[in-house]
C-alpha cells in the first residue's frame, strides 16, 4: 500500500537534537506530527515506527531519524493515495495553522516543513484530521489498520 502518513509522537521535555544539515534544534516538550511519503510503500511507516519503539536508528536517513530516539509514539495516520503533491499539500496546509519547525524534512518540497508543534494533543489531532478531510484524504489510524 502506497501513500501518505502523520506520525504523532511526544517528546516529553525540552532537548536540544542535531538534526543533520538543519544544525542543532531546540525541541520544546509536547506533541508533534511528522508528515511522511510511503510511495515506496508501507515499510517507510513502519520503519520509523519500530524505530521509535526501538528508541534508536542503526542507519539514520531522514532528519525524523535524529529525533526518533527523544520520542513516544502516540497515534498515527495513513492515507493511501498515489498523488506524491498531496504529502507537499498536506504539510503546507498544516503550516498554516500549527508552530513548526523550518525546513525539517522538506528538502524535497517547497512545503516550509514536515514536522509540526502543539501543547495539546487535542488540538494537533484536530488540526491534522481537518486537513486530510480539507484535501479529501481518508485516514486509516492506528486503532484501525495494523502494519505488518
Amino acid at each position: 500500500m502506497k501513500g501518505i502518513y502523520v506520525l504523532i509522537f511526544l517528546i516529553s521535555s525540552k532537548k536540544l537534537i542535531e538534526v543533520g544539515k538543519l544544525g542543532a534544534r531546540l525541541f520544546r516538550a509536547g506533541f508533534y506530527a511528522y508528515v511522511g511519503s510511503a510511495f515506496s510503500g508501507i515499510q517507510r511507516l513502519n520503519r520509523h515506527l519500530n524505530n521509535i519503539r526501538r528508541g534508536k536508528v542503526d542507519n539514520p536517513h531522514w532528519h525524523i531519524d535524529c529525533i526518533v530516539p527523544h520520542a513516544e509514539i502516540v497515534e498515527w495516520l495513513f492515507a493511501s493515495c498515489s498523488c506524491r503533491k498531496k504529502e507537499e499539500e498536506l504539510a503546507t496546509t498544516i503550516a498554516k495553522d500549527l508552530s513548526y519547525i523550518p525546513g525539517f524534512g522538506s528538502s524535497d518540497t517547497n512545503a516550509p516543513s514536515h514536522l509540526f508543534f502543539s501543547g495539546s494533543l487535542e488540538m494537533l489531532k484536530e488540526e491534522v484530521e481537518k486537513k486530510f478531510k480539507l484535501l479529501g484524504l481518508h485516514s486509516i489510524h492506528r486503532e484501525d489498520f495494523s502494519i505488518k
